[in-house]
């Protein structure tokens, strides 16, 4: 009996007239190697290549997508359908006030990248030019994306959105370190592990491996204790702890984002864009758990999160961004070593794709369907060339080389702007369309 693959789509994917949308099979496919299979797409528009589907809609419309998958013998494996809806871009009567909130993933760009296509002329692709029509809020303003602000913070999970747990710290040094030491492991004076998560000049952030409650030291070294790639050891002249949740009101201790927008002068929200979830694979919960099991966790933390937003502001607009999958070449290896499961490609695939199915069905219970709203990210994200590689030789003795990714979780400048690009199709559809 020919054994079954899963095909996980979501219920719709938002197209805009004119721009190009590629569905990755490797994103919706829960297969080892999903290419040793044949793979069909069907539908009566676009292109089936063989690694996507590909359509680039010239009209407003809805079309069924349905991708098949057979072994050799031509015996179905797995098939699922979406639906295509696609519309055109209007320049809105009024302005949306966006909250962006996440983790590394969202302070890396993306952000940006949506903003852009919105509000700007020109570029590529060229920006629609409604530059009154969306407006990103928040307390964060990165230098390098003007325009814009955001809730993004590296190594964050929903918890730490809604209590302010003791975690990272921030290390004054000489920072020379590249994207292939990123999530290695340190460990300080006192024997502490700590995991490196953020890189900035003059300035490393360290999260808590396993979760540890030691004290952070003040000042000293860090030993490379696994996983780096340059092991020379870290000397820091000072270390400070990062700011809790800014959602919390400081005097209550609770979630209060009537008071977060005070804080912040701003005067309200429309919606919230929340993409969280990558972070935790090693945590105490996901080890005690299956992965059914860990992604309805999480998608329960997220509700908690979700519920503050609607008390508060009770016609806002909640997107939940699923998951893309993580490096699959090598990208895991470069930053663990054998740890696992942060090593195993496939373990990544199905927790993924899990937690995925659970941020899909939380959107379509009866308490947050009206106003919430799943945007899968895996299918449209480019997982096998979106992440940061180097060419090395392919065994010691050969001069061939071979492309290795070098990060297992933070893409390039491309995989943040795909990311930007699946928001911006939502906006559009959401807020933007006639």
């Amino acid at each position: 009996m020919a054994e079954k693959i899963r095909v996980i789509l979501p219920e719709k994917y938002d197209l805009v007239v004119g721009d190009t949308f590629q569905l990755y099979y490797r994103g919706v496919i829960e297969s080892p190697n999903p290419y040793v299979h044949a793979i069909v797409a069907i539908c009566d528009k676009g292109r089936n290549f063989p690694r996507y589907f590909e359509y680039v809609p010239t009209e407003p419309g809805q079309h069924k997508l349905t991708i098949k998958v057979y072994d050799a013998q031509r015996n179905l494996l797995g098939e699922d359908e979406t639906l295509l809806n696609v519309v055109a871009p209007k320049e809105p009567t009024k302005t949306t006030n966006i909250l962006c909130i996440g983790d590394s993933l969202t302070g890396g760009g993306w952000t940006y990248e949506a903003f852009r296509r919105i509000t700007q002329e020109g570029g590529e692709p060229a920006g629609l030019g409604f530059k009154d029509a969306v407006k990103f809020v928040g307390s964060c303003k990165p230098s390098k994306y003007p325009g814009i602000a955001l809730e993004g913070y590296g190594g964050w999970h929903w918890d730490n959105f809604l209590y302010n747990i003791p975690g990272a710290m921030w290390v004054e040094c000489d920072n020379n370190r590249g994207v292939e030491d990123q999530h290695s492991l340190w460990q300080d004076e006192n024997g502490a592990i700590w995991q490196l998560e953020t890189l900035q000049i003059d300035y490393l952030k360290f999260n808590r491996y396993m979760d540890h409650d030691s004290p952070r030291p003040e000042k000293g070294v860090l030993t490379h204790y696994a996983n780096a790639h340059d092991t020379t050891p870290i000397e820091f002249k000072s270390s400070s702890t990062p700011k809790g949740s800014p959602f919390l009101n400081p005097e209550t201790g609770k979630v209060d984002f009537i008071d977060y927008c005070k804080r912040n002068e701003i005067d309200h929200i429309d919606a919230a864009y929340i993409f969280l979830g990558t972070n935790g694979l090693m945590s105490q919960e996901a080890m005690t758990h299956t992965r059914k099991e860990y992604a309805e966790i999480v998608a329960n933390k997220g509700k908690k999160l979700v519920d503050f937003l609607k008390r508060d502001f009770p016609n806002i607009k909640i997107k939940i961004m699923g998951l893309p999958l993580g490096s699959l070449n090598g990208g895991g290896a470069s930053n663990y070593g054998a740890i696992m499961p942060l090593t195993d490609v496939y373990y990544g695939v199905h927790y993924k794709m899990e937690i995925n199915l659970a941020y899909q069905a939380w959107c379509l219970e009866d308490k947050y369907k009206d106003f919430c709203e799943f945007i899968n990210l895996s299918g449209q994200f480019d997982s096998e060339y979106n992440y940061p590689n180097k060419q090395v030789p392919v065994n010691t003795r050969s001069e061939v080389t071979e492309r290795r990714d070098t990060n297992g979780a933070h893409p390039m400048l491309c995989g943040y702007q795909q990311i930007g690009d699946a928001v911006y199709r939502n906006i559009v559809a959401s807020f933007c369309s006639e």
